[in-house]
């Protein structure tokens, strides 16, 4: 059973900032992520789309995540490290935190969730838990979370493990506490006659300024020699009303660490009170009275081991290097009394040996790698800084000794002085306070800063150590912005944008105003990666995101979702300014990009939804947001759409189409068909166009024109086009060892195929080894795809036709093409669209387009095929302007493999 110690608040924020804070605590929670409650059991989590992403960032936090409702009931949780969750992670799930903490814990846990209830967070609360591993520090953060109408509300609670900052707070507390001690110890030793002056004193110091849970003095009894407490104080001095030590190991009370350290003349050093055997016959009183650590040091006399002084501390492993260093150096300066008053030694023999011990606690003062530094109380000048003073303030010693923390401008912020002086005023001490301070060259550092009240030579003194943490702090923002911000832009990731939309959202509500959401993706992206790599993709990426956000109003929030995907938060949007923002994106988005030695032009497509006519909350808005954006690219890309219900059939089967074409290959769905292309000098079959078909088993055929927008957008494109030309390149190997007559084959190249780098060598190793020679195989590209990239167009090009491969011009006139560019473009052939072949017969436009067509191919050389002739008439008209070759419906739809081959064997052609 977890036990809990003590619940306390650690500091009330200013409302604009606990706000932020509680913000940023729900940063962390994604719905895609969180698994409800069912049954008492938790529901999977979803393992794919962008709350894979989430859930990864969530694994990543060092952090407990969990939602309760209003009773403390476990409804969900969400963390790395269960082993710090009060119970099996399983096992929490439909208990009450009063089923798995102690009732005080428990209460004051169910104090910060109504805390929450009424105020929508609370923050600050630091819990101090007893693990089966020691004791550990929580850091609670509480943010009511909104379910929707009809639905109760929660409470998420990110609860932050401190441990390792509390245990280091606490070294530097205790570190401070006994400097204070040893330096009223070493006072007390010059000032006091007697042992029964000294040692009361000696032992309330130890308490009081060293921060021990108790401490006694023991030396030997008259009578019977044994070691007797003679002074104590603290809690728990009644336990030593009847104590008696002997250094006799066969004796009972020579078994335990004091008759050790007596036996062996040596300190005994008892960091874990109740783990430590030697221990185990106290270990009841230990925890009775608290007792987490203990240190036994003998006392000497003239070189005799002659009493023994114990000291008690509240937690284990509180006797670090430091501390132990300071001990032994106050024990000696008991010995050195001790033989004062035995001997009667000269004052100035005890002041010499006190000055020794004055220098050993310089030397420790000097040495600390913390900064020290003592300052009179009334003034604040600084009597003495040691060298770790130096390091973290810049400022010399010679430069500080003399002046006061104002005159050296060291407080960053002025507040950061006021707390520390009424901490001193109010308790005596100032304990691991964070502060801001100004180095001398004008750096800003964060340092933890503890002070205890002293006195040197009769003035009433501050003794100061700051522990330099700065690296922490960057550690915990680099935490921070890592859980909250896209590394590769900077912009907000999604766990932002939603904090960022919740807040806007309920600005809305209360105020009956619209927001409004937009998503982006860039167009062809992936075409970038593919062709160029990824370090040009990812520097393009920081120039469009730079780009946008120069564009912006304030207020905007714009967020990287991952890959080319932006999400864009509006706010007090209507539809109308939301048409404007998106025509003004599209506008600066115009301007080409500069990426190393290339110039991108990168346009976007865009979706819009509008709160709250599109939807309530953030899931559902920018789902519809993205739908909207997905039936501007299926449209035309580079243009904005607005979300409408009806989208969401479509959009329905779009996903169901993507999925279904991941395993449409492996499941044998695809296949081919070869529509015959003929010559007009002689009627015979010269060539077939290879056409790819779908025929799902549920929806039955589905148009090319549909699924292979869908495969260019999935990256499945790759794959399929590469089983096409194996496919097409196999079946023509088959037929011709078959003894049909020799014919072309053409395939279809993708813009994302003719891009690739690897096209050269997939083609060419495709027919080394299905055997088929080169001059059989024609690749069309369309006309945009060569004008896209023309210079590189030009070398691919080259390089296919230098390996034998022909080449052609698809749906040539529908582009735009440059002669200058036509002219050096290695192709064999330009493929007349059928848009302007359908109408040819009654056109004149489209007659003198197709005219235009074949007399500029006769010039460059080049031959030209009709596509989609359906007509006698159309077929008249092309074979009387000079058409090389043609194919439709005409002659024949797209075959089959085996009504192809029917076809060839019954050819009988009339042109």
């Amino acid at each position: 059973m977890v036990l809990a110690i003590k619940v306390r608040r650690i500091v009330d924020l200013p409302q604009k900032r606990a706000e932020n804070v509680a913000a940023a605590m729900r940063n962390v929670i994604d719905p895609q992520t969180l698994h409800p409650v069912k049954g008492g059991r938790a529901a999977p989590i979803s393992g794919g789309g962008r709350g894979s992403h989430s859930l990864a960032t969530l694994a990543a936090l060092p952090d407990l995540l969990f939602e309760v409702d209003l009773d403390g009931r476990y409804l969900d949780y969400h963390s790395p490290r269960t082993e710090l969750l009060a119970a099996p992670a399983e096992a929490l799930l439909g208990k009450t935190l009063h089923d798995t903490l102690p009732a005080a814990t428990a209460d004051a846990c169910l104090v910060a969730l109504h805390e929450a209830n009424a105020n929508n967070f609370s923050w600050g609360h630091r819990i101090e838990l007893v693990l089966p591993t020691g004791a550990s520090w929580f850091e609670w953060s509480v943010s009511r979370k909104d379910n929707g109408p009809g639905q109760s509300v929660s409470f998420v609670v990110l609860s932050r493990d401190v441990t390792r900052h509390m245990l280091e707070q606490r070294k530097l507390q205790r570190l401070t506490q006994m400097y204070a001690a040893s330096s009223q110890c070493n006072q007390a030793i010059v000032r006091c006659q007697s042992e029964q002056e000294l040692f009361p004193i000696i032992c309330a110091d130890a308490v009081k300024s060293g921060g021990m849970k108790m401490a006694w003095i023991g030396l030997p009894d008259p009578l019977t020699g044994q070691i007797k407490p003679v002074a104590s104080a603290g809690e728990g001095t009644d336990y030593l009303r009847d104590l008696l030590i002997t250094s006799d190991s066969g004796a009972p009370c020579g078994q335990g660490p004091s008759g050790i350290a007596l036996r062996q003349d040596q300190p005994y050093w008892c960091q874990d009170f109740l783990m430590d055997p030697v221990t185990q016959a106290w270990h009841a009183l230990a925890r009775q009275y608290g007792w987490g650590a203990l240190a036994v040091l003998p006392l000497h006399r003239g070189g005799q081991v002659v009493g023994l002084m114990s000291v008690y501390a509240s937690e284990a492993h509180a006797f670090d290097d430091a501390v132990r260093s300071l001990l032994t150096d106050m024990v000696r300066g008991i010995s050195y009394a001790l033989e004062r008053f035995a001997d009667e030694l000269s004052r100035a023999q005890v002041q010499t040996k006190l000055r020794e011990s004055e220098e050993r606690y310089h030397k420790a003062f000097d040495t600390s790698p913390d900064a020290v530094n003592i300052t009179r109380r009334t003034d604040g000048l600084y009597l003495d800084v040691n060298a770790g003073f130096e390091r973290l303030t810049g400022w010399r010693r010679d430069e500080s000794v003399g002046k006061t923390s104002v005159e050296l401008n060291l407080w960053a912020n002025p507040k950061d002085r006021q707390r520390m002086v009424e901490a001193l005023q109010n308790e005596g001490r100032c304990t691991n306070l964070e502060v801001d301070f100004v180095k001398k060259n004008g750096d800003i550092i964060h340092g933890l800063i503890s002070a205890e009240s002293v006195q040197f030579d009769n003035v009433d003194c501050l003794l100061t150590i700051t522990r330099d943490i700065t690296e922490h702090k960057r550690s915990q923002e680099r935490i921070t912005q890592l859980a909250h911000f896209d590394q590769l832009t900077g912009l907000p990731n999604r766990s932002q944008l939603q904090a960022r939309f919740e807040f806007v959202r309920q600005l809305a509500q209360r105020s009956g105003e619209s927001l409004a959401l937009m998503f982006l993706d860039l167009d062809h992206f992936k075409n970038v990666n593919d062709t160029l790599g990824h370090s040009i993709g990812d520097c393009l990426l920081v120039q469009v995101a730079k780009r946008l956000v120069s564009t912006l109003c304030a207020g905007d929030t714009l967020s990287r979702m991952g890959g080319d995907e932006f999400i864009l938060l509006l706010p007090s949007a209507t539809e109308e300014s939301a048409g404007q923002m998106a025509m003004k994106l599209l506008a600066v988005m115009a301007e080409p990009f500069r990426v190393e030695s290339y110039e991108l032009v990168s346009t976007l497509s865009i979706g819009i939804a509008v709160y709250p006519h599109d939807g309530l909350d953030f899931e559902t808005l920018s789902k519809n947001a993205d739908t909207a954006m997905y039936r501007v690219k299926q449209a035309s890309h580079n243009n904005f759409c607005f979300f409408a219900q009806e989208m969401q059939s479509h959009s329905a089967r779009t996903l169901r189409l993507s999925n279904a074409l991941h395993f449409a290959l492996e499941r044998g769905e695809l296949s081919l068909h070869y529509q015959p292309q003929i010559s007009l000098q002689d009627g015979r079959m010269v060539g077939a166009e290879a056409l790819i078909r779908w025929q799902h088993p549920e929806l039955g055929p589905v148009s090319p024109t549909e699924f292979i927008r869908i495969a260019e957008d999935n990256g499945q494109i790759l794959a399929i086009g590469e089983w096409v030309l194996r496919s097409a390149v196999g079946q023509l190997k088959r037929w011709l060892d078959a003894g049909m007559h020799p014919i072309v084959v053409s395939v279809n190249l993708s813009a994302v195929q003719f891009r690739h780098p690897n096209l050269l060598a997939m083609v060419t190793q495709i027919l080394d080894e299905v055997g088929l020679p080169p001059q059989y195989l024609e690749l069309e590209l369309t006309e945009a795809m060569a004008m896209d990239q023309p210079v590189a167009a030009i070398a691919l090009m080259n390089q296919l036709h230098e390996s034998g491969i022909r080449l052609s011009i698809d749906d040539f006139g529908t582009g735009y093409s440059s002669l200058s560019y036509l002219k050096k473009f290695n192709v064999s052939k330009l493929k007349i669209d059928q848009s302007f072949v359908h109408d040819i017969s009654d056109n004149p436009d489209d007659k003198a387009i197709v005219t235009a067509i074949i007399n500029l191919a006769t010039s460059l050389g080049l031959k030209t095929i009709a596509e989609g002739v359906e007509t006698a008439a159309q077929l008249a008209f092309l074979r009387l302007q000079g058409c090389d070759e043609v194919q439709g419906y005409y002659f024949s739809k797209p075959l089959p493999v085996d009504a192809f081959e029917a076809f060839v064997r019954n050819q009988r052609l009339t042109c």
